[in-house]
């Protein structure tokens, strides 16, 4: 029996699945990174789906409050006893003239 042809036969089987190892995690490495770029591309469009999302129920909450506040102001206005006082009162001089109690001079 031949040791040499032997052990050349052992060295080229082990050769060739060593190659065949390193060709497969080639293209497992080569495939995850794909992957991980359409991952990371994913991710990114629903964060900006989500953003876009959360600037709108913000600004729909903003409206909602604003109407709120209006209607709130309207109610209290009304309930005020039909005395109105406006809102720049303390900066207008004239407003001194209309709020006087006796109307006599």
């Amino acid at each position: 029996m031949n040791y040499e042809i032997e052990i050349q036969s052992i060295v080229a089987d082990n050769q060739r699945a060593t190659r065949m190892l390193q060709e497969e995690y080639e293209e497992m490495r080569q495939r995850l990174t794909r992957n991980g770029a359409e991952l990371v591309a994913a991710m990114e469009e629903a964060e900006e789906r989500i953003r876009v999302e959360v600037e709108e129920h913000e600004r729909l909450a903003a409206e909602e409050r604003e109407q709120r506040e209006a209607i709130a102001r309207s109610i209290a206005a009304r309930k005020s006893k039909g005395v109105v006082t406006p809102i720049d009162g303390d900066d207008d001089p004239e407003s001194e003239y209309y709020r006087r109690k006796s109307w006599l001079i």
